[in-house]
């Protein structure tokens, strides 16, 4: 459905909702949460769903997760004792008849059953406010699922600020921009499987004008330094600025043509 300039960021989700019958979110986590957690974010209705009892849904996001991510995928204990006991994860739940045949083959759901079609996990941090992205999936290719589980979820989490670490390269730092500019922080803490081309950013989230522009593709920053997303070591340069103190800042849609699209200075 086409958005126009007046659509606030409520009515493009119920926009989005709409242009999906049969879509509904859901929220599940440990039972212990369930009145931490906003039920209506942007106006959606949110199901939730307390892990302990659902154990079935649980099994299919692992199932999903582990399809998605292959040999990175959540193992079962990270799921229960740092997903679901400390937090919730954002799924969007669709007819299975919406997901290519193959996921319903490997979920065993057809037709109009329930199954996951996009989830969203983002971990609460020691700092107030700030959620830290663990993971993101769809299966549901073309539909703008991504952005909006992603949104929903840090809604329904009441977060102010996101931090994630996505890779140069990855097409996903396309749906993480739709959110707005991703300011870059520095190097990935410890280690991680693609560390070396890695990086932390963070998004801003408490405006909601501003992110009701960035998910309408309104808010327009024009780059003013492009990279390739294969030269790392001008890539680690970057961070070093960023780590120095420098505001850089990746703005929409992020990767363009092999090229990382980096903001220098402040956004205003």
């Amino acid at each position: 459905m086409p958005m126009g300039d007046g659509d606030s960021l409520p009515r493009q989700a119920e926009a989005f909702l709409s242009a999906h019958p049969g879509a509904t979110l859901v929220a599940l986590g440990s039972g212990e949460h369930a009145g931490a957690l906003n039920l209506s974010p942007l106006g959606v209705p949110v199901t939730f769903l307390p892990a302990e009892r659902n154990v079935d849904l649980a099994m299919q996001y692992l199932a999903l997760n582990q399809l998605a991510f292959g040999g990175i995928g959540v193992p079962r204990w990270v799921l229960s004792d740092l997903y679901l006991l400390p937090g919730a994860i954002g799924l969007l739940r669709c007819p299975a008849r919406m997901l290519p045949a193959t996921v319903q083959e490997r979920l065993g759901v057809t037709g109009e059953a329930p199954a996951i079609g996009a989830a969203y996990y983002a971990s609460p941090s020691l700092t107030p406010g700030l959620f830290i992205g663990v993971s993101l999936l769809s299966m549901l290719p073309g539909t703008g699922a991504s952005p909006w589980v992603k949104a929903l979820t840090l809604q329904m989490l009441r977060a102010r600020r996101l931090r994630g670490v996505a890779q140069w390269d990855n097409p996903s730092v396309r749906v993480h921009s739709r959110l707005g500019p991703m300011r870059l922080v520095g190097r990935v803490p410890g280690g991680h499987e693609y560390g070396e081309r890695s990086f932390v950013y963070e998004s801003e989230l408490a405006d909601l004008t501003r992110l009701g522009d960035a998910m309408a593709r309104r808010l327009t920053l024009a780059p003013t330094l492009r990279v390739s997303a294969t030269d790392l070591p001008a890539l680690s340069d970057l961070l070093d600025r960023a780590e120095a103190g420098e505001l850089l800042h990746l703005v929409y849609p992020g990767l363009d043509a092999g090229q990382v699209l980096v903001r220098e200075g402040p956004l205003d």
